[in-house]
């Protein structure tokens, strides 16, 4: 296969395979995905900085190249910005973190780091920073968000999986927004060592965004686990994920959520995606049934703001330190600067009540699945991804900016509570190429569940190429 078909056809795990028998060089795809870079990267603005690349020695994944999301974990030799103009003189990152070093250990050649909003806060990617990162489906519209850049990157070619993080749906959004796969696995399954024990409060994880199921179980494989020093692990699969994608799940029992109860309206292609999955499921054996959560969207709105507001106002209190200066009135956007100013009127026990209902909304998502529920199906998000622009604050709008992204993306946070591992899966699309995802929550710790039911559905209906 010739390099470009491969680059643009092939998963990761095809592209190694390449390099391994001597198909393509590891240079040869490094040069080819470099030159992809410079040309497309300036119209979607994916990828904020390109890396000095160091060739892989070894791995499964040798020479596959591969970025970082610029939020949260540190890529020795570069500046974690968390796409904000305070961190963009912080100083250079002088170690990686563990999940990098462990993407350094499976061969990947690291070439870039991808854009995110502002510490992660929106679900679209359009910092001050960096400007807005367009999607490659249109590019008029939103890649989506925080992983914005990742999906960006990935839906246009120039990387064939990226890195990315989930503290409120910031994997499957964007993997929605962009029609690709997106697994956000179960909280403690990857550490966010060595800087954090968790992320978010256990809201937030990491994995990557890709355009194969087995890139996904491969990787999970190849991350997953203890390090030293973390608090907490996921419950130990019963074997490698890359293996259970190749047996076929038991027929499961899977509640639908349209979430009509709670007041969401769905579009078109939202419904599409829901329909799409339904009829999917059955057609492959699975019993369907209606099902409403245990948990109601306003019994979480609140704990979700009170945690994120906190920890947004800490990261700002570490930096005003090492900068030796508070954030001026240019430094922040409104969105972030609003959320310090809340932390500030919030009280120790605001933070444990939210810890506290965050815990309990966890209990009775964990009674539901007890009851006999294997997975619950929603779509991703309520609508396509919006034109660039629309879902960005002003100083005056911030509180009308909460309603949007709750109206747009009502569905994803639920599992961050939780910390369930939940799915994304891309089945639909309109007549304009735009698409909404397939959402699906499982049990915590059931990723394999996910994946199996995943490389089932990608078998009946493949999703990579994009049928655009």
């Amino acid at each position: 296969m010739a390099l470009d078909d491969l680059l643009d056809k092939t998963d990761a795990v095809g592209l190694a395979e390449a390099i391994r028998t001597g198909e393509v060089s590891q240079q040869e795809v490094l040069d080819a995905t470099l030159a992809r870079i410079a040309e497309r990267n300036p119209a979607l603005n994916a990828i904020t900085t390109v890396i000095e690349p160091e060739p892989a020695a070894g791995g499964p994944l040798r020479g596959v190249p591969f970025a970082i999301k610029d939020l949260h974990f540190p890529v020795r030799g570069t500046v974690t910005t968390h796409g904000s103009r305070f961190f963009a003189d912080a100083a250079v990152d002088d170690h990686d973190a563990e999940v990098v070093s462990r993407y350094r250990a499976a061969g990947l050649v690291l070439v870039g780091r991808t854009s995110s909003p502002e510490f992660g806060l929106s679900t679209t990617t359009e910092p001050a920073l960096f400007g807005p990162c367009a999607n490659p489906l249109d590019p008029s519209r939103s890649a989506g968000g925080s992983s914005g850049g990742a999906s960006s990157a990935v839906a246009s070619g120039m990387l064939t999986m990226a890195h990315a993080s989930d503290g409120g749906g910031s994997i499957r959004i964007p993997s929605s927004a962009c029609g690709l796969f997106g697994l956000k696995p179960s909280r403690g399954r990857v550490s966010f060592g060595p800087d954090a024990g968790e992320g978010w409060s256990g809201y937030s994880c990491t994995h990557v965004i890709t355009r194969s199921v087995r890139d996904s179980a491969v990787m999970l494989d190849l991350t997953a686990g203890l390090a030293p020093g973390d608090p907490y692990v996921a419950p130990t699969p019963a074997g490698l994920f890359e293996h259970a994608i190749t047996t076929t799940p038991s027929r499961l029992r899977i509640a639908v959520w349209d979430g009509s109860a709670d007041g969401i309206q769905l579009d078109p292609v939202a419904r599409g995606a829901l329909d799409t999955a339904v009829a999917l499921c059955e057609q492959l054996g699975h019993h369907v049934e209606e099902a409403l959560p245990p948990v109601r969207r306003g019994d979480l709105g609140n704990a979700q703001g009170v945690i994120t507001a906190a920890h947004t106002a800490a990261l700002l209190t570490r930096r005003s330190t090492e900068a030796g200066r508070s954030p001026g009135e240019d430094d922040l956007e409104p969105v972030a600067a609003w959320m310090a100013e809340r932390a500030r009127g919030m009280t120790a026990t605001d933070y444990a009540e939210a810890l506290r209902t965050t815990h309990r909304i966890g209990r009775l998502m964990g009674q539901y699945h007890a009851s006999g529920i294997d997975l619950m199906l929603t779509p991703t998000l309520a609508a396509v991804p919006p034109p660039l622009g629309e879902l960005v604050a002003t100083k005056s709008t911030v509180a009308e900016w909460g309603a949007r992204q709750g109206a747009y993306s009502p569905f994803c946070a639920l599992a961050n509570a939780t910390g369930q591992p939940a799915m994304s899966v891309p089945l639909y699309y309109d007549q304009r190429g735009l698409t909404v995802g397939s959402h699906f929550i499982a049990p915590y710790g059931g990723e394999a569940v996910l994946l199996q039911l995943a490389a089932q559905m990608e078998k009946a209906q493949p999703f990579w190429p994009q049928p655009r």
